[in-house]
Order: C-alpha cells, then sequence, then structure tokens
C-alpha cells in the first residue's frame, strides 16, 4: 500500500519553517516568564510573606485548628517583633520540621514572672484582652526570669492546652518566623494588632 507524500514548495517550506520558529520563541518566552514568576515568589516566601496553617487547639479562641494564614514575614526581616504578635515560629526542639503559632509576651531585657495564674512583666501584670479573664496561667515550675538578647517568652491563647515557653523556655529571635497578618481560610479577615 502507497503511503501518502507531503509535498511542499518553496513558499510552504519557509512557512513551515516560519511557524516553528514562532512555536520555539514562544515556548521560550513563556519559560522565561515561569522562571521569573517562581523566583518572585520565592524571594517573596522568604522576604515579604508566606502561608501558614494552624495546627492544633493552643491559640484558641482566637486561631482554630485548620485556618489558613498570611504571615507577615517582612516585619521580621526589618523590623523588631512586638508584644502580643501572634507568630509563627519554629519549635526550638524540632526547628526543621515543626512550626507553632503563639504569642509573645515577654521581649529581651524584661523580667517575666508567672505568680497567681497572671503573667507578670517588670511586676506589672500584663493587660492580655486577647484571651477570656477567668482563664488562668498556669506554669509546672516556678517562672521568674530575665529575658536574654534576641530572646522571647512566647504562650499560647489557650493556657490550658498549650507547650510553650512555660515548658521549654524562651524562643530566639532567629526562631520567629514572622506574624500573623491576615485570616484567608475559611474567610477573609485582617488579624487585628493587639495595642500596649
Amino acid at each position: 500500500m502507497d503511503q501518502p507524500t507531503i509535498q511542499l514548495n518553496k513558499d510552504g517550506l519557509v512557512e513551515a519553517r516560519h511557524n516553528t520558529l514562532y512555536a520555539t520563541g514562544c515556548i521560550f518566552e513563556l519559560t522565561k516568564w515561569i522562571v521569573v514568576v517562581i523566583i518572585l515568589l520565592t524571594l517573596c516566601h522568604f522576604f515579604v510573606a508566606t502561608i501558614s496553617i494552624v495546627d492544633g487547639v493552643s491559640m484558641e479562641p482566637n486561631f482554630r485548628n485548620g485556618e489558613y494564614l498570611i504571615i507577615n514575614r517582612y516585619q521580621y526581616n526589618f523590623g523588631e517583633p512586638n508584644r502580643g504578635d501572634a507568630v509563627v515560629l519554629k519549635f526550638p526542639g524540632d526547628p526543621e520540621h515543626k512550626k507553632y503559632i503563639k504569642r509573645i509576651v515577654g521581649l529581651p531585657g524584661e523580667r517575666v514572672q508567672i505568680k497567681d495564674s497572671k503573667i507578670l512583666i517588670n511586676g506589672q501584670v500584663l493587660n492580655e484582652d486577647y484571651i477570656p479573664a477567668s482563664v488562668p496561667t498556669l506554669a509546672e515550675k516556678n517562672i521568674d526570669q530575665v529575658l536574654p538578647v534576641n530572646e522571647y517568652f512566647i504562650v499560647g491563647d489557650n493556657r490550658l492546652n498549650s507547650n510553650d515557653s512555660r515548658i521549654w523556655g524562651t524562643a530566639g529571635r532567629d526562631f520567629l518566623i514572622g506574624k500573623a497578618w491576615f485570616q484567608i481560610f475559611p474567610h477573609i479577615k485582617k488579624i487585628e494588632d493587639v495595642k500596649y
């Protein structure tokens, strides 16, 4: 059985070459833009913002298990953490794998005490409007320490069910990833700053 043959005249051959070059040029342009987008997203992830998922109940009622958050990395890359920030950090006991969300209550150089079920900063009871007044802050051991340079005392809002600085000690500045900024799932809302 005879195979069909394709015949191209001179104009057809030139047009086929033109189409091939055009397709190659489009693929190159598309690839170039994909690489640029990947580079920009990577820079954004490390220096501006990233996405994190709340895992656990240690920050209830303010943050619930399964919520998706946008984390502001820019503020901590180019500024300082503040008291009251809900912060995502690498767990000091397993920094490569576990990420926690907690709240900063003690800053470097401050004296932190837990006394009569309250947190005291430099001898003054810490006003914590973000948790119910009836929630006690308890500790298994006596907490009375002056925080070293670049060390933060962090606790979960759900004080009765949180693994935090009361158990494993302070968190170093280099463990802090960023501040919780926006909740994007299950609904969108800006996370309000806590003022002191």
